[in-house]
């Protein structure tokens, strides 16, 4: 979905889970972008996980790959790869990632749908909707007033300010 719908925020508060902890052996987080270099994801990813030793920023791409490989292979890992754009981004990464048929995870945020469909190899594809008018009204008390309920004189112009950000979580927050 497009921007400020919340992808980043859902898959932020997934990684951040703590149940997951118990779950998985290896979580690393990347945001991708428009303008990647695999080489940036390579060295990203090793850093998130603190599997980048001394020197392998000097490595090659391939020798990068296969440590990444290495390090996530028969260990069960959730990497999220946020904001992707292209589906040549992911045709070049998917190999980095082992299946060991152990439930491990990569979770790709993205705005385009057909990069959601190109990426999923286990359908539900999960996607976002914008809220209804109640649903933006109860975020943005949330966001006010966390904890209580919005003073009885500002709701009118609460509910207002809500419908007006039509559906998009990000123009409730900022």
């Amino acid at each position: 979905g497009m921007g400020g719908f919340g992808k980043t925020t859902l898959a932020k508060n997934i990684f951040d889970d703590a149940s997951l902890g118990y779950y998985f052996d290896i979580r690393a987080w990347m945001t991708v972008s428009q303008n990647y270099h695999v080489r940036d994801i390579l060295l990203g990813l090793l850093g998130s996980m603190k599997m980048l030793g001394d020197d392998m920023d000097q490595e090659s791409n391939t020798k990068l790959a296969v440590h990444l490989h290495k390090c996530l292979k028969r260990r069960r890992y959730l990497v999220v790869l946020d904001d992707m754009w292209d589906t040549k981004a992911w045709s070049e990464m998917r190999n980095f990632f082992p299946d060991d048929v152990n439930g491990s995870r990569v979770l790709l945020t993205t705005r385009l749908s057909e990069l959601a469909v190109y990426a999923n190899s286990c359908p539900p594809i999960h996607q976002l909707r914008l809220l209804d008018h109640y649903q933006s009204w109860i975020l943005l008390t949330e966001i006010l007033f966390p904890g209580k309920s919005c003073p009885p004189q500002l709701e009118n112009m609460g509910k207002k300010i809500a419908q007006s950000c039509r559906g998009l979580p990000l123009a409730l927050k900022v």
